[in-house]
């Protein structure tokens, strides 16, 4: 008997530690849907988190673009740039075994710099003819260069860690919270980097100083990929809500306008569940996410990404399957499915039959 009850003390310790671990944004969506289905007697399905696997981001590798290899021979770079030490200095760190590795986010920056100095060993050179063939190989160089900038630039995006880290989905959604939460840095730097690849380019990318702060607000932003994860749970849950709202058997909640004892504990579910809990979470989701889709969708306008790249943006935002798209669109139904229901028994706000 002993071990018995003490079965019984584990397994429900198990189920209760399992109820635990799940978020609280999960546990309130799922007890709005059971409510819902309790009233209308319908069933719903439970979100599959591996669902969440659409928004993880194409491999790297098919990500990235080639560049073009130019690299300067020895005696241009130790006798010709001689008289252009700084130009001299960057060719050389990239030409070495550290420069041949350099993370992507610093050859932005890197390319830059180099175009900068060229430009000025250009002027510095222009009246000595002796310096006619390295002025010709600088002149080529630059132009691959600038050429090759927004490559540079969306490798510098895909080939980092703080922009897959931005842009993957968490493990946890956004917890509901009474406080505002904010990512404004992450949002802002989101911000800055497309206003930096869509200047190119005609301007050049930013010292290491001023993009080093911007990969490191992504790095450091907790609630963007909570964003993704609550944008798919929540759009799940809204259909699932929805479909319940706007089954056959909503029609005889109100029998030719006459309020039911259904219909009444159906309103209370919207009161007290929905618009009490449910609404408030919601609006966090739009404070967040409008700022972040408008981040994103200037992004999209920067050219130069790969088709992997492109698409996997394609599929957060700007299309009417993407995650963001689909979420107001499911945000929408559902609202127009409550109004529909309340509106049949005279119970939507401001109505007379409405119990408030």
């Amino acid at each position: 008997m002993w071990r018995l009850g003490g079965c019984l003390l584990l397994a429900l310790c198990l189920i209760l530690s399992g109820c635990e671990r799940q978020p609280p944004a999960q546990r309130q969506l799922d007890d709005y849907l059971q409510r819902l289905a309790r009233v209308l007697d319908q069933d719903w399905q439970p979100f599959d988190h591996n669902s969440l696997s659409q928004y993880r981001m194409p491999d790297r590798r098919l990500r990235m673009q080639a560049l073009d290899e130019q690299r300067m021979g020895l005696f241009t770079l130790l006798i010709q740039t001689r008289h252009c030490q700084s130009l001299q200095h960057l060719i050389s760190e990239r030409n070495s075994s550290l420069g041949r590795v350099m993370p992507s986010s610093h050859l932005l920056s890197h390319d830059a710099a180099l175009l900068h100095e060229i430009d000025a060993c250009l002027l510095q050179i222009a009246d000595n003819p002796d310096h006619d063939a390295m002025r010709e190989q600088l002149i080529e160089l630059a132009a691959i260069k600038r050429r090759e900038l927004p490559k540079v630039f969306w490798n510098a995006l895909n080939g980092s860690s703080e922009y897959e880290y931005y842009l993957r989905f968490a493990d946890q959604p956004l917890p509901p919270s009474a406080e505002p939460l904010g990512d404004h840095a992450a949002v802002s730097a989101l911000e800055q980097l497309a206003y930096i690849g869509s200047s190119l380019p005609e301007q050049l990318p930013p010292e290491r100083a001023q993009i080093d702060p911007l990969f490191d607000a992504l790095r450091r932003s907790k609630h963007g990929s909570e964003l993704i994860h609550s944008l798919a749970l929540t759009r799940h849950s809204l259909k699932q809500a929805t479909r319940m709202l706007t089954s056959e058997g909503t029609a005889l909640l109100c029998p030719q306008g006459a309020v039911t004892q259904r219909a009444r504990i159906l309103h209370n579910v919207f009161r007290n569940i929905y618009a009490a809990d449910i609404q408030p979470y919601l609006a966090q989701i739009q404070r967040l996410g409008q700022p972040w889709q408008s981040a994103l969708a200037d992004l999209q306008q920067v050219p130069g990404q790969t088709q992997a790249g492109a698409a996997y943006l394609a599929s957060l935002q700007g299309t009417e399957t993407a995650l963001w798209d689909s979420y107001q669109a499911s945000l929408q139904a559902h609202n127009n499915a409550w109004l529909e229901v309340l509106g049949r028994c005279g119970m939507q706000p401001g109505q007379a039959s409405n119990p408030d």
